[in-house]
Parts: C-alpha cells; sequence; structure tokens
C-alpha cells in the first residue's frame, strides 16, 4: 500500500476513473483497475459464500477508507500552505493527492508529507486504544481473520510506518528530499532522493520475485512514480521565471482552427505556472488561445512548452 503526493501536471484520460464523492471541494475518484482489486478480495474471502465475500470487500473499504484519510490529512495541509489540491485519487495501490503545484519552501513540503503518516498513526492509537478498552487484544497481528479494531490499529501502523521510508515518491521520500534541500538545490535534492527511491523499488522487486507478488507491484509503482516526479519537478523548475510570450507560436495562418479557440485565453505576460501546464494538459489539442486587449495574437501549445523545457 502507497500513498503520496503529485503535481496535477498530467491530468489527462478522467475517464479511467469516476468520482464517489467530494468533500471540503476535493473529488475522491477510483481508478477503474481498482475493481479489480474488488474482485480479488472477494474471491479470496476465507470461507466461501456470499457473506464472506462481502465481509472481504468491506475489509477492502475500511483499508481505503484509511487510506482517504491519509490523502485529506496531505491535501488539508497542503491547502494551509498555499498549494492547492482539487482530487484524490484511489489506486489499487493507494492514493494520490493531486496538487495543482509543488510547495515553495521545503518546510512546506516537509509539512505536507510528514503529516499523513502522523494521520495514520493518529487512526492507530484510536483504534487500538478502543480495542483494549473493548477487550480485545492486539495480538497476535492477524490482518485477515483479527478483531477489526486490531486489524485498523495494525493496518494504519504499517501503513504510517512504510510512508515514511525515505524512498522517492514515498512521504518519507519527500521529507528526504525536504531535508537535502537545506544544502542542495531543488534539482539536486530530486534526483538524490529519486535515485534512492529507485534503489528501494528495484530491492522490493527483487524480493518480491522470491517471496510476493504485491512486493514486485509495489516495487513497480514507487520506481515508475519516483521517475514521474523527478520528471514533474525539472518542468516545474525550467518554467520557472519564463512567461507565456516565451513559447507562444503567433503564425494562426498554419494553425487549424478548431474548438481550442473557444477556451478561455490566457495573455503573453502569464508565468508558465504548473497550474498552467496542467490546464495546457488538459485542453483540446493540448493548446491555448492568447490574447491581447482582447484579440486573439497566438497560442500556446504543449508541446511547444516541451521545446523550450528541453533548451532550457
Amino acid at each position: 500500500m502507497t500513498t503520496g503526493v503529485e503535481p496535477a501536471t498530467n491530468r489527462r484520460g478522467s475517464w479511467t476513473s469516476f468520482p464517489i464523492a467530494r468533500v471540503a471541494g476535493i473529488e475522491v475518484r477510483v481508478h477503474l483497475s481498482f475493481l479489480v482489486l474488488v474482485a480479488l478480495f472477494a474471491a479470496a474471502a476465507p470461507e466461501p459464500g456470499v457473506a464472506n465475500a462481502l465481509l472481504s470487500v468491506t475489509w477492502l473499504l475500511v483499508i481505503f477508507a484509511c487510506v482517504i484519510v491519509h490523502e485529506f490529512a496531505h491535501s488539508l495541509v497542503a491547502r494551509t500552505r498555499g498549494v492547492d489540491v482539487h482530487e484524490i485519487l484511489l489506486l489499487p495501490l493507494g492514493g494520490v493527492s493531486k496538487m495543482e503545484r509543488l510547495p515553495e519552501r521545503p518546510r512546506d513540503e516537509f509539512a505536507i508529507a510528514i503529516v499523513g503518516p502522523l494521520a495514520s498513526f493518529a487512526i492507530a492509537a484510536m483504534a487500538g486504544a478502543l480495542c483494549i478498552v473493548t477487550g480485545h487484544s492486539l495480538v497476535p497481528v492477524d490482518l485477515i481473520d483479527g478483531a477489526w479494531l486490531a486489524r485498523i490499529t495494525w493496518l494504519n501502523l504499517i501503513l504510517g510506518a512504510f510512508n515514511l521510508i525515505p524512498a522517492f515518491p514515498l512521504d518519507g521520500g519527500r521529507v528526504f528530499r525536504s531535508l537535502l534541500e537545506r544544502n542542495q538545490t531543488l534539482e539536486a535534492a530530486t534526483r538524490t532522493a529519486t535515485r534512492v527511491g529507485h534503489a528501494f523499488a528495484v530491492a522490493l522487486m527483487v524480493i518480491g520475485f522470491f517471496f510476493d507478488l504485491w512486493l514486485m507491484l509495489i516495487g513497480a509503482f514507487i520506481y515508475f512514480g519516483a521517475s514521474a516526479e523527478q520528471a514533474a519537478t525539472i518542468v516545474h523548475i525550467r518554467l520557472e521565471g519564463h512567461h507565456v510570450a516565451d513559447a507562444m507560436r503567433v503564425d494562426l495562418d498554419r494553425i487549424p482552427i478548431g474548438p481550442w479557440m473557444q477556451a478561455a485565453p490566457i495573455a503573453p505576460e502569464d508565468p508558465l505556472s504548473d497550474e498552467l501546464i496542467a490546464r495546457l494538459a488538459r485542453a483540446v489539442d493540448r493548446q491555448l488561445p492568447v490574447a491581447k486587449a482582447g484579440q486573439v495574437t497566438g497560442v500556446l501549445r504543449l508541446e511547444d512548452v516541451d521545446r523550450l523545457i528541453a533548451t532550457s
């Protein structure tokens, strides 16, 4: 089970997920692949029968309810630090809070990252206390047939501890990067944290190859997640200080007219921020009209922004 925070610079293909709730303006979406996990849990019930299958699926829902609390902790603290979050995406291997931009200061990233595991530990403490008060034992550890409160306690202890591992892009990896930034640039700190994340992911995949398929999947999830995070960070760094005018095209006669012209225009002096790139990635044909004094004077295309990134 993994959780994390990622910038929403590549928010595409929303057809692959569906909404289940909206809380405090944050939409909770479930990836379609999650349905496969539901089927697997139903089929893996300890005892045959519909009732046991429903109990197994209920436990899955409890697991992801704890993940949602973990992600909302990230999201709400991010908002207090000036970073907006509009969406939480649930995947078979965990959840992702999609931020509109990267935190500007290392201490902000530290606060946003550390609060997720702390929320999981808080759930574990409350469930553990209730378990003891109600006369149930916390040992032996049994996440399949144990008492529900005991299971919730150990689940959240594991979730919190695992996410504190300093492997990017896990929460611990983000904490690690924020600490590295005290003596390194953001890009250098990100590359170091990514290398550690890749090493941990490869080790997990090797162990999983011999012992558990889920460990292989989690390792792959971490490996590619670290790579995606590094790419997003480099985009953020290399576009800093650039404006729409630096990448826009003005030869409108060579660009086919289409639905993209109906989008709300942007201005040449607008910064090429994470928010703008996220909007551009979601736009029709990956391009937006650029207007000055109410007149369309150019177009900003995602491919031209990519070209600017490559040459910066």
